[in-house]
């Protein structure tokens, strides 16, 4: 069984009721029982406006050239989809990222029958080094406590997720991964859920 720990970058918004799109997929697989990273996965996605902006390529770390492998969202989508393989946890730092992937996927009516056994990590890993304390640990600080060098730069996707996958196997013997799948109930409930991102 292997974990597939995510993370997303959105494109930079500048005025109220601009939408939020996913700019950059990073993902990186763990193999669960060996304790090991065994692949990792970098996908660019092209907005809808066809282009990136200078401001968002900096913020996460985009090179200009990077836009010539862009590809539109469900392409990306379904990139991705089959690389999870069959049986896997998803896993991310927070849920504003399955937030913004079933948001995303539902408005482009994308299908998500891929979305299952997803765990936010951030939580238990937090309660594990912060104990105690009810406020949310970043995953900078999170790193610094588990005494893991960050890899890379902040707010760059494959990064990010290669680095959460980093704490994810420090701690994988005291962590408890979900099975889980995306019901309708939850589905139902996404106008409330999403409200905040799309004001």
């Amino acid at each position: 069984m292997n974990a597939i720990v995510f993370d997303l970058e959105l494109v930079k918004r500048f005025k109220k009721g601009q939408l939020s799109e996913i700019v950059e997929i990073g993902a990186c697989k763990v193999d669960i029982e060996k304790k090991q990273m065994i692949d990792t996965l970098q996908i660019y996605i092209l907005p809808k406006s066809g282009y990136v902006t200078k401001s968002t390529r900096e913020f996460i770390n985009m090179r200009k050239e990077d836009l010539k492998r862009s590809v539109p969202f469900r392409m990306g989508i379904e990139k991705f989809s089959q690389w999870l393989g069959k049986d896997y946890f998803l896993c991310s730092w927070g849920k504003d990222d399955k937030f913004h992937f079933v948001n995303q996927c539902d408005r482009l009516k994308v299908q998500l029958d891929w979305f299952k056994n997803y765990n936010d990590i951030q939580s238990q890993i937090g309660r594990i080094l912060n104990p105690g304390s009810k406020n949310q640990l970043g995953l900078k600080n999170a790193l610094e406590l588990a005494g893991i060098e960050p890899l890379g730069k902040a707010h760059r996707g494959i990064d990010d997720a290669i680095n959460t996958a980093s704490l994810l196997l420090k701690f994988i013997d005291k962590i408890q991964l979900q099975f889980n799948t995306f019901t309708a109930e939850q589905r139902s409930d996404r106008t409330r859920i999403f409200e905040k991102y799309d004001k």
